[in-house]
């Protein structure tokens, strides 16, 4: 067997505190990360090799890396469906509200022109509507003008978010970030002003159709035509959000998302990092769900299927249950772990599995600063799985069954 002396040390200095965290020399806590917690739990040499710089190797491992990222794309472009599905939404309703205006329009001209409504009472509310107009206008350019964000410190989000039930989805980085102004200064064009702008010149042009149309024949029949075309074209809108939710449902059905609640984040590599400042504790997860107005960590593991969840994983799923906990101070009653697409877990979240997981934690910042860390079991089929087996002097030698 290889020397493992250099493998049994201590990797830092540093002391246990009064409740049986560890801190360093400077009085910090040490750092333990959730998947840190996965490795310990599976085997503590296994832990150790990753500590000394020995990456994880083999198929499994880059088919791994591979499915993580899949899964984030499919994340991503359901998110981005789902945003088109909401602009189209939101633009076909003002283009359907043309065309009821453009509708009422071509009633108000027919009801004049066959004298059921005085031509001169329609002559004094096109005016009023014209001078209504204005003072809109004059108002939108007051507004455009003025620094008045920044008198009253409006953050204008011009793509709004879905509200958040707790500081951490302020943190967390979502997939779709509202697009903000913030507060500027002079000459600032946001969303007050292209409302009252876009109903200062739908305002001038009624007002000005109903003073000054003549032959009301001919408009009544324009503006029939004009609303026609505006339905065609509110239509095409409709059909794009059909599409795109269309694609929402085959993103679902792709990725097996279909009863994981509202996916609110997805770990691309750089997303936000949650930590627990009291026991050292910090991680992302692959996903984190929202599931009535809770939020629910979701963890996708590949490879073979298992009959029930592995030790190692659950404990992963735990720690990340905690980091939900201490950043929202709300408890989430589970957490999912995920085999493929197909097969997911519910990972009960208590008092009792938070006391396991606060022993884990300790124990890995223990023999961070004592050492000792050796191979846990006398499971040869688990050293054979493991993705660090071709470094670890600790390993056991598989014999297949004959």
């Amino acid at each position: 067997m290889e020397d493992t002396s250099s493998l049994r040390g201590p990797l830092k200095q540093g002391t246990e505190g009064p409740d049986g965290f560890w801190f360093d020399l400077e009085n910090k806590i040490l750092n333990v990360s959730a998947s840190e917690v996965e490795r310990y739990v599976y085997c503590p040499m296994s832990w150790r090799l990753e500590s000394e710089g020995v990456s994880a190797k083999g198929k499994e491992v880059e088919q791994g890396i591979e499915k993580h990222q899949q899964m984030h794309q499919i994340i991503v472009e359901k998110i981005e469906a789902q945003n088109e599905f909401t602009r189209n939404i939101v633009i076909w309703s003002w283009w359907f509200a043309v065309v009821l205006t453009l509708a009422a329009d071509t009633a108000a001209f027919y009801f004049v022109q066959d004298g059921l409504i005085d031509s001169e009472l329609a002559s004094m509310i096109g005016k009023f509507l014209v001078l209504l107009a204005l003072v809109w206008l004059i108002l939108a350019i007051v507004l455009l003008v003025l620094p008045w964000r920044k008198w009253f410190g409006w953050n204008e989000k011009l793509l709004s978010s879905s509200t958040s039930t707790s500081e951490i989805e302020n943190n967390l980085q979502p997939l779709n970030t509202p697009l903000e102004l913030g507060e500027k200064g002079w000459f600032t064009f946001g969303r007050p002003e292209a409302l009252i702008l876009f109903s200062a010149i739908a305002l001038s042009l009624h007002g000005i159709a109903l003073t000054f149309a003549q032959n009301r024949s001919l408009a009544t029949f324009a503006l029939l035509v004009l609303a026609l075309v505006w339905t065609l074209l509110a239509t095409t809108r409709l059909q794009a959000a059909l599409t795109a939710n269309q694609r929402i449902k085959e993103k679902d059905i792709e990725a097996g998302l279909e009863e994981l609640g509202d996916i609110r984040y997805s770990d691309g590599g750089d997303s936000f990092l949650l930590e627990d400042e009291n026991t050292g504790l910090r991680g992302r997860p692959d996903q984190i769900t929202r599931i009535g107005e809770d939020l629910i960590p979701v963890e996708l593991k590949t490879g073979k299927i298992p009959k029930k969840p592995h030790k190692s994983h659950r404990f992963q799923i735990l720690a990340y249950l905690h980091l939900i906990e201490s950043m929202t101070g709300n408890p989430p009653p589970f957490g999912f772990l995920r085999y493929g697409t197909e097969s997911v877990y519910s990972i009960e979240w208590n008092e009792k599995e938070k006391e396991k997981l606060f022993d884990i934690i300790k124990e890995i910042q223990r023999v961070t600063v004592q050492g000792g860390a050796k191979r846990d079991h006398n499971r040869p089929g688990k050293c054979e799985s493991c993705s660090r087996r071709e470094d670890c002097p600790d390993r056991l030698k598989f014999i297949p069954n004959q």
